[in-house]
């Protein structure tokens, strides 16, 4: 996702932090793992364990790939850091770097399963969200609250997955809001193939609301 990574170096450059892609990274593994394909996770994480040997932290955009992600690199949960978490110290530590634009919106937020009992930022997704000004916010948890890709489900047992999407679709198309904001990949790809809504990372949405406070200009001294 090009576009993700590219709104998230955006969003870190304005809180003076760089971010670089390390080459060679692939797939976190946990497909192939649902799936039974434990060498072929095996593999992936291995290749990821390679890729990110260097670097200090690692932010991660999926929910879902998150914990896959983290074991490969060691288990260390200070190194492998949710980019939700991440973008929200960085804010809590330099408040005056950072502006919201008016954002004069409905927006539905579903919370991923994944992101609720794994990575366990939901709550600081929806602190940061709603510091946006004049955002309306509502969450998608009709029926059992879950979309139903659940992995490779949705390819393997679409009506199944269908079927648990439906109430949230319902209550998407009530509430009247303009996009989808969902921080799991597969979530994402199950909602997009369901309903006309435009679905985005929260991230992607949030990088389009800031202003950046504009640093202090250099001034000489006089003679």
């Amino acid at each position: 996702e090009a576009g993700l990574r590219e709104a998230v170096s955006r969003c870190l450059a304005t809180l003076g932090v760089r971010t670089v892609t390390p080459p060679g990274q692939t797939c976190c593994g946990s497909v192939h793992a649902h799936a039974g394909d434990t060498e072929g996770a095996h593999h992936l994480a291995e290749r990821n364990r390679a890729a990110f040997g260097a670097s200090a932290t690692v932010l991660t955009f999926a929910s879902g790939c998150h914990e896959a992600v983290s074991v490969a690199l060691g288990g260390e949960a200070t190194r492998t850091v949710d980019a939700i978490e991440f973008l929200s110290r960085q804010l809590a530590a330099q408040p005056g770097r950072w502006r919201w634009r008016a954002a004069s919106e409905r927006v539905a937020l579903h919370v991923p399963c994944t992101q609720r009992n794994v990575v366990h930022s939901a709550s600081t997704l929806r602190a940061v969200l709603s510091s946006v000004p004049a955002l309306d916010i509502v969450e998608l948890d009709a029926g059992a609250g879950w979309c139903g890709a659940s992995g490779a489900q949705m390819l393997e047992d679409p009506g199944r997955a269908a079927a648990f999407r439906a109430p949230l679709l319902q209550q998407l198309q009530e509430s009247g809001a303009t996009r989808l904001l969902s921080a799991n990949l597969g979530c994402r790809l199950h909602f997009a193939n369901g309903t006309p809504v435009p679905v985005q990372h929260p991230l992607e949405f949030l990088a389009e609301c800031i202003q950046a406070t504009p640093s202090p200009q250099a001034v000489s001294p006089g003679a």
